[in-house]
């Protein structure tokens, strides 16, 4: 469903009215469209409880090493992880004590389980680590960073979920990611990662940040309140080094609220982004989408997305009320190429020596 605004500010009553009616009519889309490629079955019927490993879900108790022997047993079987509610403590920083998924395994949240960081001073953590690993799912529940309470002031590689070294074929779904110190999610050096119906929420410097990847596919997510440190996008596609690349990355039906940065910035100077799709995305409260020195990021590829803006009707008579009403702005059609409204695309120049 594509809906068009073509009207005047003047007919803002009527753009408000239209606008409910398009959100209704693309939930209900979205509704009757839900991404099958997030809908991951585990291959065996084993379910490993962690307090049955001894992990208390308190907020005080120290519960990694109760989490990861449940995930030691389940690695390997196809089965689940399952994490009841309740507050569980991890250590996020020691590499070698931090929770650490293995292969073929679910990792199950339930809706009002948390996995929260020990405040620390470390410049990097991640509350969970997916590396070198293969047909890995995360689901439900929150990831809470130590943002508020960070013993240090430098860094800002404190993560949610980290994704890394050749992990491959790894789907987050409805997962929430808060409070970090640096991303909600990071990818490096993946292989089809996919993120279904997560949240990033007042986290530090990005919601998601993809530093070398191929097969990313973001989708009916939400990323929003990132702010702290530069460049506090709702997604960053940045490599690090020349070595690296992002290729073959779909971002859709997703929102990009009151960030600080960018809602999805596109950031080619030190590595090749190419292959990238934005599509039927929603921003609100911050810039839209940037691509800097990405020439193989095309504009056809950047389709039917929206903003959503407001503005206060114009006052008739001195007892006039004016409500503030939405608008909503519809990106052109691809056909129409390059929408400057909603894409800003610039290549930073060397200077002569």
């Amino acid at each position: 469903m594509v809906c068009k605004n073509r009207l005047r500010p003047s007919g803002l009553l009527l753009t408000a009215l239209l606008t409910a009616w398009c959100f209704a009519g693309l939930a209900a889309a979205a509704e009757t469209a839900a991404p099958q490629a997030c809908v991951v079955a585990p291959k065996s019927p084993l379910v490993v409880n962690v307090r049955d490993k001894g992990a208390k879900g308190d907020g005080r108790t120290d519960d990694t090493v109760s989490i990861q022997a449940a995930i030691d047993e389940v690695g390997g079987t196809g089965g689940t992880v399952l994490v009841p509610n309740g507050t569980y403590m991890v250590e996020v920083v020691d590499r070698q004590r931090r929770v650490t998924l293995k292969s073929d395994m679910t990792l199950k949240l339930a809706n009002d389980a948390v996995l929260k960081a020990f405040p620390n001073d470390s410049r990097k953590y991640a509350v969970l680590s997916i590396a070198d690993v293969s047909n890995v799912t995360v689901v439900g529940g929150t990831l809470e960073g130590d943002r508020a309470e960070h013993k240090g002031k430098d860094g800002e590689a404190g993560m949610g979920i980290r994704i890394s070294h050749g992990a491959k074929r790894i789907t987050v779904s409805g997962v929430t990611a808060r409070k970090m110190w640096g991303d909600g999610f990071y990818v490096e050096g993946a292989k089809d990662t996919k993120f279904c119906d997560v949240i990033a929420d007042n986290n530090r410097r990005q919601g998601l940040s993809i530093i070398e990847a191929s097969g990313v596919l973001v989708t009916d997510s939400m990323f929003k309140n990132t702010h702290g440190t530069r460049p506090s996008a709702g997604i960053d596609l940045e490599p690090d080094e020349a070595s690296q690349k992002i290729v073959n990355v779909r971002i859709q039906n997703s929102k990009f609220i009151d960030n600080a940065g960018p809602g999805i910035q596109i950031a080619g100077k030190r590595g090749a982004v190419a292959k990238v799709e934005l599509a039927r995305n929603m921003f609100r409260g911050n810039r839209p989408i940037l691509v800097e020195n990405a020439p193989a990021v095309i504009a056809s590829a950047i389709c039917d997305n929206r903003q959503v803006t407001s503005q206060t009707a114009r006052q008739e008579g001195p007892y006039a009320f004016a409500d503030t009403v939405d608008v909503v702005v519809h990106q052109n059609d691809c056909e129409e190429g390059r929408d400057m409204r909603f894409e800003v695309n610039r290549n930073t120049r060397k200077k002569k020596k």
